[in-house]
């Protein structure tokens, strides 16, 4: 592309170690590239260093610079009308099904026979947009150059939704809308409020929790079949959901689950979202990967049914209930025109109205960004553990195990070489010996999928809350920081710097609540998790220890 002169409007410091650039008020530099995506630019500096940096801290230079001061810096850029731009979407969305010929969402409720439809697709083929977005090596929240692939997977285009949220805070923070929330300047949508979030302070110690959940549900995802259309041109993989308040049945496809993890990430950036599973491209068809793909998002459900907001917000529960396809394509369009998304969300929320001391608060976070950091690091090593363990256990101790029962069979057959066929005793014995560590070596093989492969599962699931709680957590200081601006600006009226410690308040209240829930899942789900991974164990080695005794029982 042609290269373009841009000025400085605001000063930005780049991360060290990555391929941001640090750029002055008033300097000008040579754009070289817009398609970097995320609202970046790549350009040079007066020194003739390349670099990024943010395309909302420029202006174009088109006669000369300009002498006028600089504006204030923009609260939604441009590029995000990317995503609060829902037509184009919506339209090309509505095409890509429309030309099908098979519905997978009937025009008509259906109770519990969604799996007797005809298998012709109706959904567009599965995709995977890869975005150029450049990614920072020492942020320490940056998925893609440690991403441990999925057991079992094969090559392919092996991307889920654990993945860097953002470059920087400055990118998370304009795009979230969170300076006019706390401002107040976000525009009037109490009609779009259809209930209330209510979070609750039980004590000093305890900064928020959420409201729980009323009518606890559970959702199970079964029956994975493969259909096609287009004469078997293109193929995909359907899932029947089933949820218990309604007993009713829902056929749903993977880019279904794309599709509503996008709306939950926009809507609830001050909630860590649970991850998808890998979207593997090579195998997905295989039995084994169906299966196991059923499993992963079967955790991904069950995280979505345990949280006390997430469980009950209008997108999810149309995920899990629309049956006619008209029905589900107006859903859709009012989730994608959903005004109460990013910090606006808060407009929802009721929070204690007791203020927070700050320094409570600054102390809690830090605390928290600590212990964020090392469980995310604990969980990535056992992530590694476990993926590793159960390659070893199909391949390295099952055939080693089958090299010890072929040598101690082999000695048995050759107790018999003497006797020239004739029964011999000994012979039975050492053959015994044999087939036990053979039958040994095949429970190692099936093993890693009873045991470590679901704990891997659970792990990737809470693997994917660490990496996003920290940008949780600086919505929070972020937050903080806007009020304490406002604190030191004299020109704003009492009346109006209250509203914006209650709105700062509410953030916060928002961030532990959620901090809270994490917690708890970690005691009772997590601690579940490895508790029936012990019990697997067990049982496993139990199983080796009766055959190893039920060979010996067979010596006189």
């Amino acid at each position: 592309m042609s290269t373009f002169k841009v000025r400085v409007l605001y000063d930005f410091r780049g991360e060290a170690n990555t391929a941001e650039m640090s750029v002055y008020e008033g300097e000008v530099l040579t754009v070289t590239r817009t398609d970097v995506g995320e609202g970046w630019w790549e350009g040079l500096n007066p020194k003739g260093q390349s670099g990024l940096f943010p395309e909302a801290y420029v202006e174009k230079i088109e006669s000369g610079p300009p002498n006028i001061p600089a504006p204030t810096p923009p609260a939604q850029p441009a590029w995000s009308a990317q995503v609060t731009d829902q037509g184009g979407h919506d339209d090309d969305w509505d095409d890509e099904w429309d030309d099908d010929t098979y519905s997978e969402i009937p025009s008509g409720p259906q109770p519990n026979n969604a799996h007797q439809r005809n298998d012709q697709g109706h959904y567009g083929s599965e995709h995977n947009q890869n975005h150029n977005v450049p990614v920072s090596q020492s942020n320490r929240h940056s998925y893609y150059g440690d991403n441990i692939s999925l057991a079992g997977s094969t090559a392919g285009d092996n991307k889920g939704t654990i993945t860097k949220k953002s470059l920087n805070i400055f990118s998370t923070y304009v795009k979230s809308g969170l300076e006019g929330y706390i401002l107040g300047q976000n525009k009037d949508v109490t009609s779009a409020i259809s209930k209330r979030i209510r979070i609750y302070r039980d004590s000093e110690d305890s900064l928020g929790r959420w409201e729980p959940i009323s009518n606890p549900y559970t959702v199970q995802i079964n029956s994975p079949k493969k259909a096609s259309k287009m004469g078997g041109l293109k193929s995909f993989i359907a899932y029947q959901l089933t949820p218990s308040f309604t007993n009713i049945e829902v056929s749903r496809r993977y880019k279904h689950f794309d599709w509503l993890h996008a709306r939950l990430t926009e809507k609830f950036n001050l909630i860590a979202i649970p991850p998808l599973p890998d979207k593997q491209v090579s195998g997905r068809y295989e039995e084994m990967f169906i299966e196991h793909r059923r499993a992963q998002l079967q955790e991904f459900i069950n995280y979505m049914c345990r949280h006390p907001v997430l469980s009950t917000c209008d997108v999810w529960i149309h995920f899990l209930t629309c049956t006619d396809e008209k029905q589900w394509k107006q859903g859709k369009r009012n989730a994608e025109k959903d005004q109460l998304t990013g910090a606006s969300f808060c407009l929802s929320i009721d929070a204690p109205d007791k203020e927070i001391m700050p320094s409570v608060v600054e102390a809690k976070i830090d605390e928290n960004f600590k212990y964020i950091d090392k469980m995310d690091q604990c969980i990535k090593n056992l992530m590694s553990t476990a993926l590793d363990q159960q390659k070893k256990c199909e391949n390295m101790y099952r055939r080693e195990f089958h090299r010890m029962g072929e040598m101690f069979f082999a000695l048995g057959s050759a107790f018999e070489y003497i006797q020239q066929g004739m029964y011999s005793k000994a012979s039975v014995d050492v053959k015994n010996i044999g087939v036990s560590y053979m039958a040994i070596a095949k429970l190692y093989e099936d093993q890693g999928k009873i045991d470590w492969q679901p704990l891997y599962d659970k792990l990737y699931i809470y693997r994917g809350i660490t990496s996003n709680l920290p940008d949780v957590l600086n919505m929070q200081k972020m937050a903080e920081q806007k009020k304490r601006e406002c604190e030191r600006n004299v020109q704003i009226q009492q009346m109006a710097l209250t509203d914006v410690r209650k709105r700062s308040d509410v953030v916060t209240y928002t961030v532990f609540a959620e901090l809270n829930h994490f917690q708890q899942e970690r005691d009772h789900d997590l601690k579940r998790a490895l508790k029936d991974f012990l019990q697997e164990q067990l049982n496993f080695y139990r199983n080796i220890v009766g055959k190893l005794e039920e060979t010996l029982s067979q010596f006189e």
